[in-house]
């Protein structure tokens, strides 16, 4: 089954980095879909030169106005990017976000036929990502363009395969048996390079967000060719 395999650079790369990174990853050849979440502002590089899917790292949830430094759907639209990072746990320990603000982010995205990458999870207590999950999709009744991106703080040598497993088939469940549609999950807690393709394994995952090594295009490549 054709998996997502979502590259989230954080505030990494310089611009001469970046030309040699979207070259290489062109060359890459798979049946998965690979979504590259750049910094926002090598977004207009990577939209007019990668041949993958593009994601924005964050959004606002007002189209338009006084908002000195954001970036509104409607922006990102124009430039061509599909998706979009919301509920980062970096930006809820950096910036204070909260579910309240997540949640008219979700929605702002969907209004806007911009894919939201749904972060959540943190404390891998599945009470807490239930209470969460509902806070988070307030006023949603349709999760079918929604892309779940279970992210534990608890990196992967600490959470073992049948944890991870365990906690997909429970989340998948709850989200099925609330809105009657098959989520569409990923799992971002701590993945390298050498656990991506054991973990793109398990049922009912339907990808993974790669996070702390996404900007190193060697590794990134190693993942991609795990996933085949």
């Amino acid at each position: 089954m054709k998996k997502m395999i979502i590259l989230n650079h954080k505030m990494n790369l310089e611009y001469d980095e970046v030309i040699d990174y979207i070259g290489k990853i062109n060359n890459v050849d798979t049946l998965d879909n690979i979504i590259v979440c750049p910094s926002t502002l090598y977004l207009e590089s990577f939209i007019n030169n990668c041949s993958w899917g593009i994601g924005a790292q964050n959004v606002y949830y007002e189209t338009d106005g006084e908002y000195t430094g954001e970036v509104s759907t409607l922006q990102l639209k124009s430039l061509g990017i599909e998706y979009a990072m919301i509920g980062h746990y970096e930006r809820k320990k950096y910036f204070d976000e909260n579910d309240e603000i997540i949640n008219k982010k979700l929605i702002a995205c969907l209004d806007s036929n911009i894919v939201p990458i749904l972060c959540f999870g943190e404390t891998g207590k599945m009470e807490d990502i239930k209470s969460s999950l509902d806070k988070l999709l307030k006023d949603i009744d349709n999760i079918n363009f929604i892309v779940f991106a279970y992210e534990p703080l608890c990196v992967t040598d600490k959470l073992t395969k049948e944890q991870i497993r365990n906690d997909i088939e429970a989340i998948y469940d709850y989200l099925y048996s609330k809105y009657k549609h098959k989520p569409n999950i990923v799992y971002g807690g701590g993945v390298v390079e050498s656990d991506a393709g054991e973990l793109l394994k398990i049922d009912n995952l339907n990808g993974v967000l790669v996070g702390k090594i996404s900007a190193d295009i060697d590794k990134v490549l190693k993942i991609i060719d795990s996933a085949k």
